[in-house]
């Protein structure tokens, strides 16, 4: 039931943004990706954008989106 309820606020907190918005933001972590992989190339570059959009949320929603990544990473390896 509180995962129910979790998802619930999370759903309300999504605010609309418009195409414009969206796309300035996908070119500031595209940017960010970039700068990363330059200083560590050896960084996958999926998991270093993850982080940089995990970074932009709360504390509790990072958890739930990692924690949720990770179950799906470990299905994928059996």
């Amino acid at each position: 039931m509180e995962s129910i309820s979790f998802h619930r606020r999370m759903k309300n907190r999504v605010q609309p943004i418009d195409a414009a918005t969206a796309q300035r933001w996908a070119r500031r972590l595209t940017m960010r990706v970039g700068k990363v992989l330059a200083a560590h190339p050896q960084a996958n570059p999926d998991n270093v954008r993850h982080t940089l959009i995990l970074l932009e949320q709360p504390p509790l929603e990072r958890l739930q989106r990692s924690l949720i990544r990770g179950r799906a990473t470990a299905i994928f390896r059996k």
